[in-house]
């Protein structure tokens, strides 16, 4: 800078020289030295701290969708949302506002400019929120900062920085509870990290594994990965959702493999017994290693499946809890119990009930053996499950009479 241009400075007032600077920004934003006054960008929550000493502490959040606010006012620009129980660094108060660290992952903008082999090359250069010079401001960098500019790809004269540690965003006082020390926020980031990267190797080990023949995939180290998430990572809610929605669709995947084999593998024999027709018409004579058999066991992902989304909701301690919810909206069905051979897809029972030779549902169970019923009228108690589509309705069978 001039000598001639610091003594023209030193004449102008900060407003009007904040307002040399505006003029320049909207004119031309190639050119625009992207720096305000320090007095000026200073924080209420600044001032506050300056006054009265502040101690940091871990906030957690006690609310869903709690926003995250620029400027400690609500007609202030929301930055984002955060859950239940995530964690927040609070650095500081304003009225009814806690003053936040950054959240995590969260990106800012700077023109490159000013930044070379990445080091910030000006004082007082604009961080701004989004890609516009009409952005909200939320920190600010000066000579010899150090940053890690990413390229904006839709407009090259901007980079994307991660938000500046002295940035502060602001959160309501009574959505956050103060859980300790700002270490604990970093233990819960760890955390964090620890059931995201669990569940980024389990997508990633399912994929391969459901490459294979059917006989050959072990789905039990799977299970047991995301159960390990919605058991242990329950305060993350968002982990624990991920993993319980991975979790049912690989066991309906399953189920749907393991029923296709069981067809093909009885399709198989028909070509060279008819034995297997008899004894689907006599269930009562079939050993217990028979596939129908293990058709019970078939249906058990798919139980277990509906049993997780429904207890996020309604707080089932276990299935037995489910399932005397389930029979409390239970539907009798009457008719004559067959068996359900044909081999097709997606099939939404093993067994058909008849009523004057014309079909009325079908139906499956884990609970009861429905081959000992094969060829009697019977009274099933059943809880509605999803026909894929089929002409008739399905139910899962609670109990017979």
């Amino acid at each position: 800078m001039s000598r001639f241009f610091a003594y023209t400075c030193a004449l102008v007032s900060a407003p009007a020289l904040t307002c040399l600077f505006a003029a320049a920004e909207v004119h031309d934003p190639s050119f625009v030295q992207e720096v305000t006054p320090m007095a000026m960008f200073e924080t209420p929550a600044e001032k506050v701290t300056a006054a009265h000493p502040f101690s940091n502490f871990t906030g957690k959040v006690t609310a869903r969708k709690v926003r995250v606010r620029a400027l400690p006012n609500l007609e202030s620009h929301v930055i984002k949302e955060l859950g239940k129980n995530e964690m927040v660094v609070v650095v500081g108060e304003n009225e009814n506002f806690w003053a936040i660290e950054p959240p995590a992952n969260t990106k800012a903008y700077v023109f490159r400019s000013y930044i070379i082999d990445n080091v910030v090359e000006a004082n007082r250069v604009n961080v701004r929120l989004a890609p516009d010079t009409e952005s909200p401001v939320i920190a600010q960098l000066n000579a010899g900062d150090r940053v890690d500019p990413v390229i904006y790809a839709k407009n090259n004269k901007w980079a994307e920085i991660s938000a500046p540690k002295s940035t502060r965003f602001y959160v309501a006082k009574e959505f956050v509870q103060n859980v300790g020390g700002p270490e604990l926020k970093i233990q819960a980031d760890k955390r964090r990290q620890s059931a995201e990267q669990l569940l980024d190797t389990t997508a990633l080990l399912s994929k391969a594994e459901f490459q294979k023949s059917f006989e050959d995939i072990n789905i039990e180290k799977l299970s047991r990965n995301y159960q390990t998430i919605v058991n242990d990572f329950s305060d993350l809610e968002e982990c624990r959702d991920q993993a319980k929605s991975a979790l049912a669709h690989m066991q309906e995947t399953y189920l749907q493999k393991k029923i296709a084999f069981l067809e093909g593998k009885t399709e198989a024999a028909k070509t060279h017994t008819d034995t297997i027709v008899v004894q689907e018409e006599k269930p009562s004579l079939l050993p217990e290693s028979d596939p129908l058999n293990d058709r019970m066991k078939m249906w058990e992902p798919v139980e277990q499946a509906l049993y997780l989304n429904l207890a996020a909701i309604k707080d089932f301690r276990n299935m037995d809890e489910y399932y005397e919810d389930q029979m409390i909206t239970s539907v009798p069905v009457t008719g004559i119990l067959e068996p359900y051979s044909i081999p097709v897809k997606n099939k939404p029972g093993d067994f058909i009930v008849r009523e004057r030779d014309m079909p009325v549902a079908y139906v499956y169970s884990t609970h009861v053996d429905l081959r000992k019923y094969v060829g009697k009228k019977v009274t099933i108690h059943g809880t509605p499950r999803p026909n894929n589509n089929f002409a008739f309705p399905a139910f899962f069978v609670l109990s017979v009479e």
